[in-house]
């Protein structure tokens, strides 16, 4: 930074200033109590640190002179002679001078350099090659999944890199399962064969890991009647004429990370409080009407209740009778805390005229209050990709809805209020559609003036949209390997 220069009468008048300060600071003695100031820069004033004490001098007397001998003025063999008189003292010697200070002696010679000390012994030797990682431990008897061999340990410092462990067995059955990593890259998990399992009013429970074929039966997979708190995981339903997962009167049941295939509906809840099904895959349900579902809320209600996450397909040909995918139906949420059905995968439905019309997500059925369906993704999903048939303080927005023409398709989105009570509070927005009929005509949105006024919105939906089928993933069903 470039200082500023000081006037010249300003400098003048500071070096006066510093003149009268040296003056009064060199008569003082000084004051060992005062702290040490310190200057702009944090350092410890240098005035602080100067010995102001006096310099006084002290006389002594020279005690190393002797007085001088008198002189005899008589004659020492006169008898009778008169004593002389004492003679004058001598006056005292002058101080001597103070000698010459001798001469500085000569500075010594510098001592040898010592010797050089021994170069340091030869580099270490080359580590060992690590050893192989040990392989996985094989499942306990609790089922738990071997885990993936250690990769071997490196050598020393200069050591060559060990080899990499080899891939854990896989464990043996057990009463839970882990993962293990397939070759495809695929994180998949090994299921123990389990019958069905029906359970009645138990609470603080998990069910892991099972793997249920009803065979073609008429069982359920799961079936819980009146249970509180229950967590149902990494489970496998499958082959049943019944649902895979019922449940009835239960309160707080997380149902998540489970495949469900060739069933007559994949999740029903009924009369139920706070139920979440997320993660899950669902694949060709067989219906018929008017069961068919993915998953089904029938006269779900309260809080925290959510269909989230989850990745549907109905293969044609091979389920038999799908028909809506994801419904909920008078079900009820909360003020601020609706039901949420978020961010689903569906591929296929209905394609067969079975029903009135079976839809990819069907809110407000038959009435129902504070439900959303947002941010899914729908392919080929039924007559109807989706629509609200009722209810208020509904929300269905931001959804991607795609359909070619297939033996029975009519709309892409629509409203009608079909529930017999007063409808209110629906919002339809920002949709992106692109829906062809099975004559093959476009028609992506609709809704009923003899039942119900224009939702909130409408005219936010984006119709024509530049969308096709491969807005979803060719392959969407993973955990059927």
């Amino acid at each position: 930074m470039e200082m500023k220069k000081i006037k010249t009468p300003l400098a003048g008048l500071i070096c006066s200033l510093a003149l009268l300060t040296a003056t009064t600071f060199s008569s003082c003695k000084k004051d060992s109590s005062v702290v040490p100031t310190t200057d702009l820069t944090g350092s410890t004033a240098t005035t602080n640190s100067i010995d102001y004490k006096g310099r006084h001098h002290t006389g002594y007397i020279d005690t190393t002179r002797r007085p001088g001998k008198g002189v005899s003025l008589g004659d020492p063999t006169g008898t009778g002679g008169i004593t002389g008189t004492t003679g004058i003292t001598g006056t005292t010697g002058i101080t001597g001078a103070t000698g010459s200070t001798g001469t500085t002696g000569t500075t010594g010679s510098t001592g040898t350099t010592g010797v050089t000390g021994k170069t340091g012994t030869t580099t270490g030797t080359t580590g060992t090659t690590g050893a192989t990682g040990v392989t996985g431990k094989t499942g306990s008897t609790t089922g738990t999944t071997g885990s993936t061999g250690v990769t071997g340990k490196t050598g020393s410092t200069t050591g060559t890199t060990g080899n990499t462990g080899s891939t854990g067995t896989t464990g043996s059955t057990g009463t839970t399962t882990g993962p293990i990593t397939g070759t495809s890259g695929v994180t998949h998990f090994a299921y123990k064969a389990s019958a069905p399992i029906s359970i009645s009013n138990q609470s603080n429970i998990t069910i892991s890991g099972d793997s249920i074929n009803v065979g073609n039966g008429g069982t359920v997979g799961i079936k819980l009647n009146n249970c509180t708190n229950v967590h149902i995981t990494k489970c496998k339903v499958m082959n049943s004429t019944n649902d895979g997962i019922q449940l009835n009167n239960c309160t707080n049941v997380i149902i998540d990370s489970c495949f469900v295939t060739n069933v007559r509906a994949g999740v029903n809840a009924m009369s139920s409080t706070t139920v979440k099904v997320n993660n899950n895959q669902f694949l060709n349900m067989n219906g018929p009407f008017p069961s068919g579902n993915f998953v089904q809320f029938n006269n779900v209600n309260g809080s925290g209740c959510q269909i989230q996450y989850n990745h549907c397909e109905d293969v044609v040909g091979v389920a038999q009778h799908p028909q809506d995918g994801l419904s909920v139906y008078q079900s009820n949420g909360l003020p601020g805390d609706s039901i949420m059905v978020i961010g689903n995968y569906i591929r296929g439905g209905q394609v067969q005229h079975d029903s009135g019309g079976g839809a990819g997500i069907v809110l407000g059925d038959v009435g129902g209050t504070y439900q959303v369906a947002r941010y899914n993704v729908l392919v080929n999903p039924g007559a109807v990709g989706a629509q609200v048939q009722g209810g208020s303080h509904i929300t269905m927005d931001h959804n991607t809805i795609y359909s070619t023409a297939t033996p029975f398709t009519m709309v892409g989105l629509a409203y009608g209020n079909y529930s017999g009570a007063a409808s209110s509070d629906v919002t339809m927005s920002y949709n992106k559609v692109k829906y062809f009929q099975t004559s093959g005509a476009e028609m992506d949105i609709w809704w009923d003036p003899s039942t119900a006024t224009q939702p909130q919105g409408w005219n936010t939906n984006i119709v024509k949209a530049s969308i096709d089928a491969s807005i979803l993933p060719t392959t969407i069903i993973t955990l059927n390997l």
